[in-house]
């Protein structure tokens, strides 16, 4: 599906529009960030149902050019959480590699057992000691440490031979960072964005829909081929129409379409046949460093100096950032 032509992509995304809206009454609203991903899904929604509204989070770290660029907008509901940036960071700590390692990073630390496990670096015994101890150590850090789930977990005990794969835990790269002075957690996506936008659904009796690609972590991947672009019937009802395009796809949308985007964006140019900004790569939280490590120079951390420094002295001046970069080794 990533390898359809666009113009068959949007005609499969509005499909997956009309049966999201038609299935729960129009009481739908767009998840919009003010990023180019958002504002695609946006357009593309509203090209069916120009009265369809949508939800911003000011989750209080946004790009300014960000707010002030949703706020042209009608028809958008602008919410805050109750914690800020900063509240977040001092309870839970800092969101650092990905979503996937904060968080195993943060159970290796807080649940019983796994720290002093990981101390003790029972996951470097060899696979017959494991195997023999495997009960007497929480479940948990085999599934931070090795990756195993419950099914790899049976294979495992029964062969005796660990699996060479694993989808998610903790790299060998990243465990030193179990160690940090300082907190490590993903929670800050839940209280800044998923619990402000969860209460305003409920409150509002709306589901959403969300432009998130399947390209942009393992995670969403995985989520999009278990539930599909509608997950009509989970838990939580969630819409992901765009979850078969990829950046390129946006920014081609964007070419052919021209509709404004975010000035912060830059311009959208073309090198080696691949398309990119010249501006700000990405729009997210500007104190998030997911993915940072990938980023290349200059990273958004350095970026961020040149574009927006009184946010960036606030990072490292009132935030500790500078004792996390060097951490883990971020330039700035």
């Amino acid at each position: 599906m990533q390898s359809w032509s666009l113009e068959r992509k949007v005609r499969v995304t509005q499909l997956r529009i009309m049966e999201w809206y038609k299935h729960f009454n129009g009481k739908v609203k767009v998840s919009f960030s003010g990023g180019v991903d958002s504002l695609v899904l946006l357009d593309l929604a509203r090209r069916i149902y120009p009265e369809i509204g949508a939800v911003f989070v000011n989750t209080t770290v946004e790009y300014p050019e960000i707010v002030r660029f949703v706020k042209g907008f009608d028809n958008v509901d602008i919410i805050t959480p109750k914690m800020n940036y900063t509240n977040v960071i001092e309870k839970y700590g800092y969101p650092v590699i990905s979503k996937e390692v904060s968080n195993y990073i943060h159970r290796v630390k807080s649940y019983d057992g796994c720290y002093e496990a990981y101390k003790q670096g029972l996951h470097l015994k060899p696979a017959e000691w494991i195997r023999e101890n495997f009960s007497t150590v929480p479940f948990a850090f085999w599934k931070c440490m090795l990756g195993l789930s419950h099914k790899t977990a049976d294979t495992f005990l029964q062969t005796g031979v660990l699996p060479q794969k694993a989808r998610y835990y903790i790299p060998k790269q990243w465990q030193h960072l179990i160690d940090a002075p300082f907190k490590i957690s993903d929670t800050c996506c839940y209280h800044l964005k998923k619990a402000p936008v969860k209460k305003y659904l409920k409150d509002t009796g709306c589901v959403n829909i969300v432009g998130t690609l399947a390209e942009e972590s393992k995670l969403r991947e995985y989520v999009w081929r278990k539930n599909g672009c509608n997950a009509f019937n989970s838990a939580t009802p969630k819409s992901t129409p765009l979850s078969f395009w990829t950046s390129q796809d946006i920014m081609r949308y964007l070419q052919i379409t021209k509709i404004p985007y975010c000035s912060i964006y830059g311009d959208i140019a073309e090198e080696n046949g691949v398309l990119r900004f010249t501006g700000c790569q990405r729009t997210g939280c500007t104190g998030c460093l997911f993915g940072c490590q990938n980023d290349g120079e200059p990273n958004r951390l350095q970026q961020l100096k040149i574009t927006h420094p009184k946010i960036y002295n606030y990072l490292f001046d009132k935030l500790n950032y500078k004792e996390v970069c060097d951490y883990i080794g971020l330039a700035y």
